[in-house]
């Protein structure tokens, strides 16, 4: 017991005077990186009943990322035509809309947007798109 009371003051004056005049400031730094779509298609002037190829990068801070990306048709800013929901690790999707069904007759002479509307975990949804006319 001898040997523990005088450590047991120490400890206690040593609570006790940094109680009273330290203080502890914690600065934290938040950097939100901006995740980045890019849409591209293969032209803007699709053919009725033919093949048409497009392409979605996402990045954040300049490298591909794991994300979901939504595929939808737009006419003047309404979802007219749902093409997808696609989980991609590498931040890259590509397809290609093929045969008679790719753009129909009543598609002809429409102002679209096929548009990409991206989620990655902790950031705020990013969306890009891609205008069309289908001829």
């Amino acid at each position: 017991m001898r040997r523990t009371a005088p450590i047991l003051v120490a400890a206690l004056a040593l609570v006790a005077c940094g109680t009273t005049t330290a203080k502890t400031t914690t600065v934290t730094t938040i950097t939100t990186a901006k995740v980045h779509v890019i849409v591209t298609g293969q032209d803007h002037k699709p053919l009725v009943g033919k093949n048409w190829h497009y392409e979605v990068h996402v990045t954040l801070n300049g490298k591909p990322v794991a994300a979901l990306i939504h595929l939808q048709l737009l006419f003047h800013g309404v979802a007219v035509g749902e093409v997808g929901k696609h989980q991609v690790k590498n931040g890259f999707w590509q397809e290609t809309f093929a045969g008679k069904g790719a753009f129909p007759a009543a598609a002809r002479g429409q102002p679209l947007v096929l548009e990409a509307t991206v989620t990655v975990k902790g950031h705020p949804v990013a969306k890009a798109g891609w205008a069309i006319v289908a001829q």
